[in-house]
């Protein structure tokens, strides 16, 4: 079972780019040989993608690796859809028009 952690065990919440880097490392460094087909370097690119989306939703909900870990043990799929909405949300708001994004900018920023 996954543990929730509480706000200030998270200490930051770190970037995608940060969290795709570490995830691409950490994987490349268990894979052994299929990493060096063009099949196998396809799928950990792709799979250091998912870990780190993952690991940025997980570290906004205050979840540990352990959640991220458990679903996808589980495959779970309607959990990967909930994840991958909570994603699309910020997606979506990133593709609006510059002048709605401005507004909601500084909306979120009255809250810093």
């Amino acid at each position: 079972m996954a543990r929730r952690l509480r706000q200030d065990d998270t200490g930051r919440v770190d970037r995608l780019d940060q969290l795709f880097a570490r995830s691409l490392r950490e994987i490349q460094a268990h894979a052994g040989e299929p990493a060096q087909t063009e099949t196998g370097g396809f799928l950990i690119n792709e799979a250091a993608q998912l870990l780190a989306a993952m690991r940025l939703w997980a570290q906004t909900q205050y979840r540990s690796d352990q959640a991220v870990r458990d679903m996808l043990e589980a495959l779970d799929e309607a959990a990967l859809e909930r994840v991958a909405a909570d994603l699309r949300t910020v997606t979506a708001t990133m593709r609006l028009p510059r002048e709605q994004l401005m507004a909601i900018a500084s909306y979120a920023l009255r809250a810093l």
